[in-house]
């Protein structure tokens, strides 16, 4: 038997003509006439090779062959039941779930605190596995379900991978508590004298718009190190009278050891969103998470 042949109709008009015994009540139970559901008792009787229903005195009789058929075509039905019907909505408060996301340092500083205090009081079972942001292999990883989310900023969206905005983060320059040059503000020339620490994130593209910002009004700064994550800088700036430029959110969490100036120059803001794979897209429980990130998103940290 080919069991690309097979009609599944066929195996539920089995189930109900086993369950009733009777063409007439099976065909009533599958909103058929006794005709249709005659034929497709022939059918079966065709498909299996055997009888299936014998008339008797006491009405329709299973053969030995439609008994063993009965416990295996129920667990089949249920099965593809399963399979159609609509999922659950995601219960957080009892459901037992890992997600996989992949981010960078500042987003992680930025989001995943007020993540896991939420998944702390209202989702119990839930865990969180992050990995390192690689924006050359997220796109595989999310392909394969390796990551189910990717939170960076959108300047880094990839082609064929579902996006949507978190908020918007701008830059702005931090320097050590009672630095020697600075005053209340932060000038042009003192900008460009100070030795900086730039950060590079592959495709991140923050420091080249600061570096063209600065290349438009024939300036350029000084640049003493380059590293390749953000939670790197705090520290060293706080050590030391090198500047650097941060997004918003994490300078502000070091506000006691950084002061926060505004910087000379326009530095271009920028939007810190989620994507997802297709894949994941009406995944009642993948939907859950991006909405509580959507939701935390809107309400930054001190």
């Amino acid at each position: 038997m080919d069991i690309r042949n097979v009609d599944l109709n066929l195996l539920v008009a089995l189930d109900a003509l086993l369950a009733e015994r009777s063409v007439s009540r099976a065909a009533l139970r599958l909103h058929l006439s006794q005709p249709a559901t005659s034929a497709l008792l022939a059918r079966l009787r065709e498909l299996f090779g055997d009888p299936l229903l014998l008339r008797s005195a006491r009405g329709m009789l299973p053969t030995p062959r439609a008994m063993e058929l009965l416990g295996p075509i129920r667990q089949v039905l249920d099965q593809v039941d399963a399979i159609v019907k609509p999922r659950a909505a995601f219960d957080a408060a009892s459901a037992i779930y890992t997600f996989t996301l992949s981010a960078s340092d500042y987003v992680e500083y930025a989001l995943l605190p007020m993540l896991a205090d939420y998944l702390e009081h209202k989702a119990p079972g839930v865990r969180l596995q992050v990995r390192p942001l690689d924006l050359q292999l997220v796109a595989k990883q999310m392909e394969t379900g390796e990551v189910d989310l990717c939170i960076t900023g959108l300047q880094n969206a990839l082609p064929g991978l579902h996006v949507r905005p978190l908020y918007r983060e701008r830059m702005v320059s931090v320097v050590r508590r009672n630095h020697p040059e600075i005053g209340a503000s932060l000038t042009l020339d003192q900008f460009c004298s100070l030795e900086h620490i730039q950060v590079w994130v592959r495709g991140s593209g923050f420091n080249t718009r600061i570096d063209e910002a600065l290349a438009a009004l024939g300036r350029k700064r000084h640049a003493r190190l380059a590293v390749p994550h953000f939670l790197l800088v705090p520290e060293m700036v706080a050590r030391s009278n090198m500047i650097s430029a941060l997004p918003e959110r994490l300078a502000r969490g070091y506000a006691k050891q950084l002061r926060i100036l505004e910087p000379p120059v326009q530095i271009e803001g920028f939007t810190v969103g989620e994507m997802w794979h297709a894949r994941n897209e009406l995944d009642t429980a993948q939907r859950w998470l991006r909405e509580v990130l959507l939701e935390l998103a809107q309400d930054p940290p001190d």
